[in-house]
């Protein structure tokens, strides 16, 4: 694949800096006077030379030439090009001035200084360099020098340390041993270490310890259910359709361990990516099984089973799809070139469709997938077998109990069981007020239905089925699928036909994609999956290494981890962001090796306070630099699995058909085309990626822990602080519950002395003993308490703790 930096660049505007010329001198004196003075009350507060939004400054005519991130600000002569004016008219988002409005008159008046002012002679389009460097193949940089070379324990320290020294700053101290063991436990597997690992990594002195530590972790089962998650949110994983029905997908969950596997297997990413997207289309080795359980990715989109137009369902899938692969593997919102050409990034809207032609002959199917040994294939069996003969014996017993309750209604009414007016009787069980049926045949008449029901969907939970995908492809069809150009994104608006193409911005010019022999298929998903997966291309391992970085340094290199364009973030460290994706290629894919790249680097092992913390929060208040470890919260999957572990309740899974969390009842009852029904308590006390996701039914403590959007791409979880969090840490009966189990299972391991009894429970839950003040709290408030009780007070009170749930 060729690669050039010469693609129209010149989409993006570049500034031009006034000469003293009569007509600049006519400018600058139409913007004095007319202009200066708006920008000045209702923009400068944003736009300052010290506060630039945007990169933009409204300070002089010149700044506004020069423009910001998305271009030059105002043309002169030329109000409606202008983007300034675009903005404050409300036609790019968000409207400007940020939370206001100018009046219409204001508007009107700097759009008529705008058109009066004198056109400017063009110089020459200026290359955007950042995109000169994003769309160029990663090339090994040179690791710089450092004065302090004692703190480089590999190339990430220098790239780092080097952008420090440059400011006169300097890092912060180490993290002490038992903040960097939280780290790394819960930033690998997710779940806080025993008091038995705090102690032996205090204990082992050796410079190998940590290494030992994330080596260890992982070798982890653990380690695969842990980063599985972040590669659901991006998948927009869910058992549901969404929308109305919100219909289950009973075979959604092989996908979530599939992942869980490819991970843990260290499977390479350049495989793992083509077979979520060509799977079915793989040559020979590898399971077909589990390739065609990775063709999951490309159904995980909502689906509104009750579509009325079956056309624009699929082309509302065939768009999700395609905006979804350009964010989740090309770090760039493809999806904004839909309905016209990309108004930020050098992405016309025919790319977007020529992308999208790769998926027109996919349709959705499912497919037959024996289980994997890993699937426990002959458990899989048994339990389809049980649930059918349970099934069966629950809709005879509910049929016949209907029998009974319709013979009793016609009676009742003096009619005849075959009179069409007897099919009421159903109207009648769900009336209260009817008085033809007790409340208790009501009771008898639901716990049947629901029994029959709950039987019925069990058993496609079973079946050896993958929830893929298939082309329509010849013989069984005379051509494939073809795609158009659609004008505004509507189907009506059917423009110039397209063939599959790759983003021109990459390849540098406008040519069809070469189509392998897939036999039996298109080909067509093969390809992409192939020119994604390529080391030339200058997007894939940046992305990647740059998702891995944000999820352990709690920030991206490129902070917008899904938009590499000009309007995401620029990156903090290039070269640095260039040497992990060169070394990612070269380590062959491995994502466990950029784990353990990044894990033992002196950045990754900082405090998280630095002694110039006031200083330097004025010089770089973004820690955009790394002077210090960034603080992270928990997410709430992390925080109900910390939960379990520690009350000694949480239950190894092998994987398998989600299980049902307990909800309130009113949401178990209230959804007109499913009911919730919970799974035996024990079950319920797995890890929570193994729990039912519904998109309509959200777990309670994942959603106020600002858990992911099932419905689309979640690039990046919100950290919010709000009221609800600690409500429901403080007051949910599953923090109860498990506050209980966690003062039983500190009397059982400390025995019947208090002292041991307080140092066990902080140990379980903050991996360290109490302090003296601790202790003495502790003591005052739970003085004449029973012990189980005292523990589970202060079980909810270590839960709540900013100790518990962020990481230092």
């Amino acid at each position: 694949m060729k690669v050039s930096t010469n693609f129209a660049l010149g989409m993006v505007a570049a500034g031009v800096l006034c000469a003293q010329t009569p007509e600049t001198v006519f400018n600058q004196n139409v913007f004095a006077q007319q202009m200066q003075p708006v920008f000045q009350k209702h923009c400068a507060g944003c736009h300052s030379a010290a506060n630039p939004a945007g990169g933009l400054t409204t300070a002089s005519l010149d700044t506004l030439l020069t423009g910001g991130k998305h271009g030059t600000a105002v043309i002169p002569g030329n109000s409606a090009e202008s983007l300034v004016m675009k903005y404050v008219r409300g036609e790019l988002s968000p409207k400007m001035p940020m939370g206001g409005s100018l009046e219409n008159e204001v508007i009107a008046a700097l759009a008529k200084a705008v058109d009066s002012m004198k056109a400017l002679p063009q110089t020459a389009k200026k290359r955007d360099g950042y995109l000169e460097w994003l769309l160029r193949k990663p090339v090994a940089p040179k690791v710089p020098a450092v004065r302090d070379a004692a703190w480089v324990r590999n190339p990430i320290d220098a790239f780092v340390l080097a952008q420090l020294e440059a400011k006169s700053m300097q890092p912060a101290a180490a993290a002490s041993k038992r903040s960097l063991l939280r780290r790394v436990y819960f930033d690998l597997i997710g779940l806080p270490p025993t008091p038995a690992d705090a102690e032996a990594f205090e204990k082992d002195q050796s410079p190998q310890a940590l290494e030992k530590v994330v080596d260890r972790l992982l070798a982890d089962s653990r380690y695969g259910e842990r980063w599985a998650r972040h590669w659901l949110d991006l998948a927009r994983f869910a058992e549901s359709d969404g929308f109305a029905i919100d219909g289950e997908r009973p075979n959604a969950w092989r996908y979530r361990d599939y992942v869980i596997r490819a991970f843990n297997e260290d499977r390479p990413y350049n495989t793992f990516l083509q077979e979520q997207l060509a799977g079915d289309e793989m040559g020979a080795g590898g399971n077909r099984s589990d390739r065609l359980v990775a063709l999951g990715f490309l159904r995980m989109g909502t689906w509104e089973a009750d579509a009325n137009f079956k056309t624009q369902l699929r082309q509302d899938v065939l768009n999700e799809l395609t905006g979804t692969v350009g964010q989740v593997f090309l770090g760039f919102t493809v999806g904004c070139a839909r309905c016209h050409d990309h108004k930020y990034d050098p992405i016309p809207q025919k790319d977007f469709y020529r992308l999208q032609a790769f998926f027109a002959p996919m349709r959705v199917e499912d497919r037959p997938a024996p289980f994997l040994e890993a699937e426990h294939p002959k458990l899989m069996k048994a339990e389809m077998r049980r649930f059918e003969d349970e099934s069966e014996i629950a809709d005879a017993a509910f049929k016949q109990l209907e029998e009974k309750l319709k013979a009793q209604y016609a009676k009742a009414k003096k009619i005849a069981t075959e009179d069409p007016k007897a099919a009421d009787f159903t109207g009648a069980l769900k009336n209260a007020k009817d008085a033809t049926y007790t409340e208790e045949e009501r009771a008898g008449w639901r716990k049947a239905r629901d029994h029959a029901k709950r039987m019925q969907e069990s058993v496609g939970r079973y079946r050896p089925v993958a929830y893929a995908v298939s082309d329509v492809a010849p013989p069984h069809v005379p051509e494939l699928a073809s795609t158009y150009v659609l004008h505004g994104g509507e189907l009506s608006g059917r423009g110039e036909k397209v063939e599959p193409g790759f983003l021109q911005a990459v390849e540098g010019k406008s040519v069809a994609a070469k189509i392998p022999f897939a036999g039996g298929s298109s080909g067509r998903r093969t390809a992409l999956a192939e020119w994604i997966g390529s080391p030339e291309n200058p997007l894939t391992a940046r992305v990647m290494v740059n998702r891995i970085w944000a999820h352990h340094f709690g920030e991206g290199i490129v902070r917008t981890v899904s938009d590499f364009g000009i309007n995401g973030e620029r990156p903090t460290h290039p070269e640095l962001l260039d040497y992990l994706a060169t070394q990612f290629v070269e380590k062959k894919w491995s994502i466990k090796a950029m784990h353990k790249l990044m894990l033992l680097s002196s950045a990754y092992q900082q405090s998280t306070v630095n002694e110039a913390e006031k200083r330097y929060t004025e010089l770089d208040p973004k820690n955009s630099l790394l002077w210090r470890m960034n603080w992270t919260r928990l997410e709430g999957e992390t925080i109900r699995d910390s939960l379990l572990a520690v009350s000694g309740r949480l239950q190894k899974s092998d994987g398998g058909p989600g299980v049902f969390v307990s909800v309130p009842s009113d949401v178990a009852e209230g959804f007109e085309f499913f009911k919730w029904f919970p799974s035996p308590e024990k079950d319920q006390a797995r890890r929570t990626v193994y729990t039912f996701q519904r998109r309509s039914v959200m777990n309670p403590m994942i959603e106020v822990f600002d858990g992911a959007n099932m419905s689309e791409v979640c690039s990046r979880r919100s950290s919010t602080v709000v009221p609800t969090q600690a409500f429901a840490l403080l007051n949910s009966e599953f923090t109860r519950k498990e506050a209980h189990h966690f003062a039983e299972r500190v009397v059982e391991l400390a025995g019947p002395d208090p002292d041991k009894q307080l140092d066990q429970a902080f140990l379980l839950a903050l991996a360290r003993k109490p302090s003296a003040k601790e202790r003495e709290a502790y003591r005052a408030s739970v003085h004449g308490a029973a012990p189980v009780e005292a523990l589970t007070r202060l079980g909810v009170v270590l839960f709540n703790l900013n100790e518990f749930i962020y990481l230092e």
